[in-house]
C-alpha cells in the first residue's frame, strides 16, 4: 500500500502553533487518522484491498482497488460495490461516535469527546467528498444509476455548501473564530476540485454518447 504525505499538514501545524492550539490540532489529527483507519478496516472486511493512504491537513484518505466481482453484481440501478462503499463511508463517523461515547462523562478526557463529536458531525455533512456526501452518492447510484448520481450529488453538495457558507460566515462574524473560517476555506477548496472532476466526467459521458 502506497502512503502519501501532504506537506500542507506542516503549514497547518505552524498556523495552529502561532495561535497556540498546536496540541489540540495534533490531537484532532490523531483521531482523524483513526477515523480513516476505520474506513480501511471495514473496507478490508468487505473484501476491498487498500491501494493508497494519503495524510492530509484534516485527516487522511484511503483509496481502495476496485473489486470487479462486487462491481459487476447488480443491485437495483447500482451494484453491490456501491452498497459496500456506503458501509465504508459510514464506518469513520461511527468510529468517532463510539470513541466519544467511551470518553463521555470523563472530565479529564472531555476534549476527546468533543473532538470526536466534531469529526463525526463534520464528516457526516452531505457534501461530497466528505463521508456524508459519499454515502448520499452511493444511495443515488443504487436508485438512479451512476450518471444521475454524479449529477445530483454535485448539485446537492453545492446547495448544502452554499447554506453552510451563509451560516458559517454569520457565526464567524459573531465569534471571530478563525478556525471556522479556515475549515470553510478547506471545504471550498475540496468542493472546487470535485466540481471540476464532475465536469470532466460529464464531458466523458457526452463523448461516449456521440460515439
Amino acid at each position: 500500500m502506497h502512503i502519501k504525505f501532504d506537506f500542507k499538514v506542516i503549514l497547518f501545524v505552524l498556523f495552529f502553533f502561532i495561535l497556540g492550539f498546536e496540541k489540540l490540532y495534533l490531537l484532532f489529527l490523531i483521531f482523524a487518522i483513526i477515523h480513516e483507519l476505520s474506513h480501511m478496516v471495514i473496507g478490508i472486511l468487505l473484501g476491498f484491498e487498500p491501494s493508497k493512504i494519503q495524510i492530509m491537513p484534516f485527516g487522511a484518505y484511503i483509496n481502495f482497488k476496485i473489486d470487479i466481482k462486487s462491481y459487476n453484481t447488480k443491485i437495483l440501478k447500482g451494484t453491490i460495490f456501491s452498497l459496500k462503499k456506503l458501509f465504508v463511508s459510514l464506518a469513520g463517523p461511527i468510529a468517532n461516535i463510539i470513541i466519544a461515547l467511551i470518553f463521555y462523562n470523563k472530565s479529564n478526557y472531555i476534549i476527546i469527546t468533543y473532538i470526536n463529536i466534531l469529526l463525526a458531525v463534520f464528516n457526516l455533512l452531505p457534501i461530497y467528498p466528505l463521508d456524508g456526501g459519499r454515502a448520499i452518492k452511493q444511495i443515488f447510484v443504487i436508485f438512479l444509476g451512476r450518471r444521475k448520481a454524479l449529477k445530483y450529488t454535485n448539485i446537492f453538495s453545492n446547495i448544502v455548501l452554499f447554506i453552510l457558507i451563509i451560516i458559517s460566515l454569520t457565526f464567524c462574524y459573531l465569534t471571530k473564530s478563525w478556525i471556522i473560517l479556515l475549515t470553510l476555506l478547506y471545504l471550498l477548496y475540496i468542493r472546487k476540485k470535485e466540481d471540476e472532476l464532475y465536469r470532466l466526467k460529464e464531458k466523458a459521458y457526452k463523448l461516449l454518447e456521440e460515439i
